[in-house]
């Protein structure tokens, strides 16, 4: 019996798929399981060692039956790795349009970059073309201030700026970064942070969406 292939991440050095038949555009691959261990550092290191885009070899599944926890740092990568402006090449299987308005849906993770295929919702192909559409670098991202975080966040269509200042939701924010159960938060901040989408529930962990600017296709102030 031949045994299954760990799902890995394939790193190509250019975006373009024409590209990987050329030689030297492929640089290897990464465990997922690796990958996943500190989602900001791998996603730095492979940008600063020239990866342009990762491509997943197995489905991201965020469905109720996923494992919470796979899923979070799997969300994490995505996110770090869009946020350095890879391209990211992956699928991923969605939870039911309304089951669970905080969760991950083609709303809540429209900031990411889109998937190639979407399962699970019966409109998936329409999510996924507009999930296309509607996609740029920076659609929902967060500044460190002195004392302050701003979230310029566009997923609805408009801008929705959100000034975070309050001791309780700064160390909310700080608390959920560092532990997805989110037991430290109080239920309120939570709440609150859900109810912007800025916090996503998946299972009963949270995770935390906007990303860091790394960098900037355009002018900042349109964004």
């Amino acid at each position: 019996m031949i045994p299954a292939r760990k799902p890995v991440i394939d790193l190509w050095r250019d975006y373009r798929d024409h590209a990987r038949t050329l030689p030297g555009m492929h640089l290897g691959s990464v465990a997922v399981a690796d990958a996943c261990a500190d989602a900001a550092h791998t996603a730095r290191e492979l940008y600063r060692t020239g990866v342009r885009r990762a491509e997943f070899s197995t489905l991201v599944d965020l469905s109720p039956a996923a494992e919470p926890v796979c899923a979070v740092r799997l969300l994490d990568l995505i996110r770090e790795l869009t946020a350095w402006g890879v391209v990211v090449d992956w699928r991923v299987r969605l939870p039911d349009a309304g089951s669970c308005r905080s969760g991950p849906s083609a709303f809540t993770l429209g900031h990411l970059y889109p998937p190639s295929g979407i399962e699970g919702p019966a409109d998936a192909a329409e999510l996924r073309a507009a999930w296309a559409e509607g996609f740029f670098l920076g659609k929902c991202l967060v500044r460190n201030g002195p004392g302050f975080l701003e979230v310029r966040d566009h997923r609805s269509g408009v801008l929705n700026r959100i000034v975070i200042d309050e001791p309780a939701y700064l160390a909310g924010v700080e608390a959920v970064r560092a532990d997805p159960t989110a037991g430290a938060v109080d239920p309120g901040v939570r709440a609150d942070l859900a109810a912007e989408s800025l916090l996503v529930g998946v299972g009963e962990l949270w995770w935390w969406a906007p990303h860091r600017p790394h960098r900037w296709p355009q002018p900042p102030f349109r964004v």
